[in-house]
């Protein structure tokens, strides 16, 4: 066999004489380039080892010279890594059975639900008006504009990661190998890999982000109040008093703008937040959730009824003739808000928020469809700290009512009650406030009540 530069430094122990107890040298540079296959097979001769390769791709890549290297006093264990490991090899070592291979099939493990979730909202708003110029009728068209705003959401997650787990193969791949498809078992979250090693450590490194950010939790702790409008503000809360008197220094915070504030932590005063909405009408509680989600999840609130309706429908036979069908439907009617929270790796809460409230109208347009519905919505996305307050406002919703007034007795009798009763129209105005809360919770810590900011309620012992 043609020897290469390879000098080896034996120590022995006094007890010892097998390649566990020696150390190995290496230095081989330009023109003394040697191939891997060369050093293994060296090496073989020398510790008495049994070589196994186990794939045509590390036979192959055995064949490769090293440019430059130089190693010096390593173990055999420390040298195999070396010239191994760092060349992209998997290798075992037992008993003297030494195992290479450049391809290895793993498992990874996915705790996640196999569910999808996508939704829209829409926004949009219009305006129409005449040009100044009649004689010019194609400017009808030009007069009128809209605007619309459309909020979707699509959360696929195994689509996702499925793509991402071929992008990943893809972008470390070589003339070697092609990667069979990866098998994905969405119901035991088990992901079967086959590649390189480096195509498998950056799996591994995903897969741990994933599992790392997908089991952080954030517990939202909402509470929905309205505002029912005294006479003298029908215009609804003004927020800029809410910020001067926050600039006062009386309840701190760290940003305000008109209809969301936010407020830090160890600052947020409800007793002083509800004292401020007094000024402006009645203050009602709607509802106070508590809902936990998992991180990048929505979490839907939902506070109403659902309203249940008949409507028409008219079908045409073969024959032409015209068939009154009667329609049952139903439509949600009240509060819903909808809340996506992100968590950095700072634990800072990036939020999607979207309240919104609707009602009836009072004039149906079309009394053989659906009723007509008036919805009032937001879409705003807030960056806050663990335990920090958003204030949501400006949602006002305007319900007219008929009110009979009249003489008594004489308002009852027919014919003659119009002489004696009036109805008078009445309108009544109210904000609804969404206040929301948000706490991180680590699943890798024990957590109580008491460390989210919520108080125990008392029990007998503590009597």
């Amino acid at each position: 066999m043609k020897k290469i530069f390879l000098l080896l430094v034996w120590i022995y122990l006094a007890f010892g004489h097998t390649c566990n107890t020696k150390l190995f040298s290496l230095s081989t540079q330009g023109e003394s380039s040697i191939k891997l296959q060369d050093i293994i097979t060296d090496l073989s001769d020398m510790c008495h080892l049994n070589i196994i390769v186990k794939d045509n791709i590390a036979k192959a890549k055995l064949q490769e010279k090293l440019k430059y290297i130089k190693l010096s006093n390593l173990s055999l264990d420390e040298f195999l890594k070396y010239i191994l490991d760092n060349n992209g090899f998997f290798y075992t070592l037992n008993n003297n059975v030494l195992s290479i291979s450049y391809i290895k099939t793993k498992n990874f493990k996915i705790d996640y639900v196999n569910n999808i979730f996508s939704g829209s909202i829409d926004f949009s708003a219009s305006v129409s008006g005449n040009s100044n110029d009649s004689s010019d009728d194609s400017s009808d068209d030009s007069s009128d504009g809209s605007n619309t705003l459309k909020s979707t959401f699509d959360f696929d997650f195994w689509k996702y990661f499925t793509t991402n787990i071929n992008s990943l193969l893809n972008s470390q791949s070589n003339g070697y190998f092609k990667n069979p498809t990866p098998i994905i078992d969405k119901a035991s979250g088990l992901v079967t890999i086959t590649g390189t090693k480096e195509q498998l450590k950056k799996i591994d490194e995903y897969i741990k982000e994933i599992n790392h950010r997908l089991h952080k939790e954030v517990l939202v702790n909402v509470r929905i109040y309205s505002v029912k409008l005294s006479q003298s503000n029908q215009a609804g809360v003004n927020w800029d008093k809410f910020g001067m008197q926050l600039s006062t220094g009386d309840v701190p915070t760290r940003g305000t703008q008109i209809g969301t504030t936010i407020l830090a932590a160890n600052t947020f005063n409800l007793s002083a937040m509800l004292n401020f909405l007094a000024q402006y009408g009645q203050v009602n509680s709607i509802s106070n959730p508590k809902i936990t989600t998992l991180n990048n999840q929505k979490a839907i609130i939902t506070v109403g009824q659902t309203k249940n309706y008949s409507y028409k429908t008219v079908t045409i036979d073969s024959n032409g003739n015209m068939f009154q069908n009667d329609q049952i439907g139903s439509k949600f009617i009240g509060v819903l808000l909808d809340i996506t929270p992100e968590i950095s790796d700072e634990n800072v809460i990036m939020m999607t928020i979207n309240p919104s409230v609707s009602s009836l109208s009072t004039v149906q347009i079309q009394p053989n469809l659906p009723p007509d519905t008036i919805e009032k919505k937001l879409n705003t996305i807030v960056r806050v700290k663990d335990g920090d307050t958003i204030v949501l406002g400006g949602l006002i919703t305007d319900e007219q009512t008929l009110k009979a007034n009249g003489i008594p007795i004489l308002k009852e009798i027919p014919l003659i009650k119009y002489l004696f009763s009036y109805k008078e129209k009445i309108s009544t105005k109210e904000e609804l406030i969404f206040i929301i809360t948000p706490h991180i919770i680590d699943l890798n810590k024990k957590t109580n009540i008491e460390n989210i900011g919520f108080k125990k309620l008392p029990t007998l012992e503590d009597f």
